[in-house]
């Protein structure tokens, strides 16, 4: 089995990275979601596209850096990269919450700001899942986002990871498996 999470080499000080969160804890969005990148122009850099891109934005579109991480522990760590970063985001995960079932489009890089052992990436193969927790250890960690999965927080805290996109968009769309679709119920 190929593990959807690896441990990198890539390192930048969590108490910074603790710091540069703190700073802009009153700018996340009602869904926890902040963008540290943007698109060139952007009339909302913080909240434009925060969630699913549409057909017509890619991953590699978001190459400047917010002001509001110039100079902190994250811009410092995006400039580290081996890799060209693309859309990238802060992502504050509520107390005891789960995201649907999905894939993405590109590699994913998780760095853990915030978090605990009851917080978990899982990767889905049918109905049965392998849990991985990221530590807040000051390491990225890579994540194979194009497999299909989901995140929990089972715990009474905020979790807050720094997701980082590759610029080098697969092509693919980003959905959910068959029989993990939402049903609308009849009200």
């Amino acid at each position: 089995m190929t593990s959807m999470i690896r441990k990198t080499d890539v390192f930048e000080d969590i108490e910074g990275m603790i710091a540069a969160a703190k700073s802009v804890d009153g700018h996340f969005d009602r869904h926890g979601v902040l963008n540290v990148t943007s698109r060139p122009g952007s009339e909302d850099p913080l909240h434009e596209y925060i969630s699913w891109l549409p057909d017509d934005v890619r991953e590699s579109e978001f190459q400047v850096i917010n002001e509001e991480f110039a100079g902190t522990a994250v811009e410092s760590l995006l400039r580290k990269l081996p890799f060209q970063f693309g859309r990238t985001r802060l992502i504050k995960m509520p107390p005891k919450s789960c995201l649907s079932i999905h894939w993405d489009t590109t590699l994913r890089w998780h760095y853990a700001i915030v978090t605990n052992p009851a917080c978990y990436l899982i990767h889905m193969q049918g109905d049965q899942g392998t849990f991985h927790h990221i530590p807040a250890d000051g390491y990225l960690y890579e994540m194979d986002a194009r497999m299909t999965h989901t995140a929990i927080n089972a715990s009474k805290e905020p979790r807050i990871h720094l997701v980082i996109s590759d610029a080098h968009d697969e092509g693919l769309k980003e959905g959910s498996p068959p029989g993990h679709e939402m049903k609308h119920a009849l009200v």
